[in-house]
């Protein structure tokens, strides 16, 4: 029998509930036979999930194109050849994992940056320099600046200045492991860092010849979205192994010049508006939006 590899095991959570990541590898590969057996209990052949989760996609990006491009407020250009710029875009990751809201994460990582904080020889000033600039925009916006994560950037940044005051910096540890090993190896080295590793992953692509599997952000965002078209089984917390499953299977089926930023927007505007009861014109059939015909439903 010839084998036939499922295009993800997320996109039948009825088959594998209860399944660890052990026995979920062990079962990858399934016989024409077994795939056939499947379509028989309502479940969709390979080619039919992936044609739909490609219609989601491109409605999405379009949607995303029309929307949002033109404001899109993740737009960088750090010259990653220097020391300093793969610096910044390392700590400005942190920012946006550990400051919950992204334009007050923006605004704090501009105000840190503006007062030269970011260089590598204030990094030991950190935590009180990052509470000096915290202090000011309360006093300044008068909003309240908490950070949440205070804890976990201070010891994060910290990791980075050890790796960055060696000369080869994060280009010698991607010289000795593989994308994946070096995700592992700052999710290890940093603290309360996960979903935005791939963040940085994304934004290093171009310089680091990282690919493309690598580079989509599973934050609550992604993730909830991926669970309201029934591309995941579960919402909340994923194991670092998974989001990187997660992230392999967005390359697969949802491949887009813009990547997560898409599902992120469309989450973020659009589902809000059906998980809080109100019309959002969304076509897409989902948990959320039963009514539409858009598309067949998994499950």
């Amino acid at each position: 029998m010839i084998p036939v590899k499922l295009p993800s095991l997320y996109l039948f959570p009825a088959l594998f509930k209860g399944l660890g990541i052990a026995s979920i590898n062990r079962i990858r590969n399934i016989s024409t036979e077994g795939l056939r057996s499947m379509d028989t209990r309502n479940m969709f052949p390979s080619e039919v999930a992936e044609e739909r989760f490609h219609k989601i996609r491109d409605i999405v990006v379009d949607w995303y194109e029309k929307n949002c491009l033109r404001t899109e407020i993740e737009s960088f250009d750090y010259d990653l050849s220097k020391k300093e710029g793969r610096l910044k875009i390392f700590v400005l990751g942190i920012f946006f994992n550990c400051i919950f809201q992204e334009k007050k994460a923006r605004q704090t990582f501009s105000e840190m940056e503006r007062h030269g904080y970011l260089e590598i020889d204030e990094l030991d000033n950190f935590e009180a320099n990052m509470k000096n600039v915290i202090k000011n925009l309360n006093e300044k916006t008068g909003r309240s600046w908490k950070v949440l994560k205070i804890q976990d950037m201070i010891d994060s940044v910290r990791a980075l200045k050890e790796i960055f005051s060696k000369e080869d910096d994060v280009i010698g540890i991607l010289r000795e492991k593989d994308v994946e090993d070096f995700i592992k190896y700052f999710y290890e080295k940093m603290s309360g860092i996960k979903a935005k590793l791939f963040w940085i992953c994304r934004e290093c692509r171009d310089h680091f010849k990282i690919s493309e599997e690598y580079c989509y952000v599973p934050d609550s965002h992604v993730i909830s979205f991926l669970y309201n078209i029934r591309f995941l089984e579960r919402k909340g917390v994923y194991s670092l192994e998974e989001c990187i499953e997660i992230s392999r299977d967005m390359a697969k089926f949802f491949s887009n010049k813009y990547f997560d930023l898409p599902f992120m927007r469309y989450h973020q505007e659009m589902c809000k508006k059906c998980e809080q009861g109100n019309e959002s014109g969304c076509k897409i059939a989902c948990r959320l939006n039963r009514k539409s015909d858009e598309f067949p439903k998994l499950g």
